[in-house]
């Protein structure tokens, strides 16, 4: 049913079912931010909030990040009623269980995150990170590399780390007022800015979220000037200090690369060892020790199999056409 709870009654019972800051209230608000209209649903058994996303010639799709939690069966009779605007063509949710639906053509979110475990004291931490990656740690203060809390106007600075970064792993990036709306909807309660510098000079930045017990890197970037100054080695280090000394479980380094049918590496799903700058990124985050989780995957609740057709054909041009 459509959700009656408050934002406190809302994230508590997201806590509770184990989910991600993408199911929060703030999350759905930051989003709404941008025209998305949202949709929450909840029961007893369930909670899944869902934005409408905008497809070509009028039509769009629910999509349901890192959810339904809990039931996810019960959470789809629900999710149903949305085919009650003819404009939706599916919905397109990411249970923590595989469902009997189709796969999704394209996943959102990763499907391979990497995970460390914050139950141990930081000397057990650092003996179980890769002997190079305490070395850079160790390196990057000996250099003089300091990591502190960014402010608003910080994101400029932050912004400009992640443009060089994106250009340099060839990856896309969000516009720029989009990490704006983020720190103001979510800043500072579930949002920290974090920035390594030398002698004042930013050398890489972070966005880190912090939801129920875990901590999680959303967005980050780094300078190739003074690269060998192992900047980014030690603003995660910080970072997962931070987590720890706010009392979180497990620090979220987003995801890690599997191989791709092209070849290429990517956060996206496919079962082969990851070459290319993914690959680089992923051999990174692994060697602060910790483990790796694998999601079901995405799945499609398909309301208009003949305009849910058009879409995957029409992917499928798109994907030919870049070839």
């Amino acid at each position: 049913m459509i959700s009656s709870l408050t934002q406190e009654q809302w994230d508590a019972k997201v806590v509770e079912l184990g989910g991600s800051i993408l199911q929060s209230w703030a999350w759905g608000q930051f989003q709404e931010s941008f025209g998305y209209r949202l949709h929450r649903f909840s029961s007893d058994q369930f909670m899944a909030q869902a934005l409408e996303i905008a497809l070509p010639l009028n039509k769009k799709y629910a999509y349901c990040p890192r959810g339904p939690l809990g039931d996810a069966q019960a959470a789809l009779a629900d999710l149903k009623s949305l085919s009650e605007d003819t404009s939706i063509v599916f919905s397109r949710v990411e249970p923590n269980e595989k469902l009997n639906l189709p796969s999704s053509p394209k996943e959102t979110q990763p499907s391979h995150n990497w995970m460390l475990s914050l139950d141990k004291s930081d000397e057990e931490i650092l003996m179980r990170m890769k002997p190079k990656t305490r070395y850079n740690i160790n390196l990057a203060q000996r250099k003089g590399v300091t990591v502190r809390e960014g402010s608003k106007q910080d994101l400029i600075v932050a912004y400009r780390l992640f443009l060089e970064t994106a250009g340099r792993n060839k990856f896309q990036l969000h516009p720029q007022n989009y990490y704006w709306q983020m720190h103001e909807h979510l800043s500072p309660k579930f949002l920290k800015l974090q920035v390594a510098e030398y002698k004042g000079q930013p050398l890489a930045a972070m966005l880190l979220t912090l939801f129920g017990s875990t901590a999680a890197y959303v967005h980050g970037g780094s300078s190739w000037q003074m690269k060998d100054a192992m900047a980014p080695y030690l603003l995660h280090w910080e970072a997962i200090r931070l987590a720890k000394r706010l009392g979180l479980a497990t620090y979220d380094f987003g995801g890690i690369a599997v191989q791709t049918q092209s070849g290429r590496a990517s956060p996206i799903k496919d079962g082969r060892e990851p070459t290319g700058s993914w690959a680089g990124i992923t051999r990174f985050k692994k060697s602060f020790g910790g483990f790796e989780v694998v999601y079901p995957g995405s799945f499609d609740l398909v309301f208009s199999p003949v305009w849910y057709n058009v879409y995957k054909q029409a992917r499928l041009v798109r994907k030919l056409l870049r070839q």
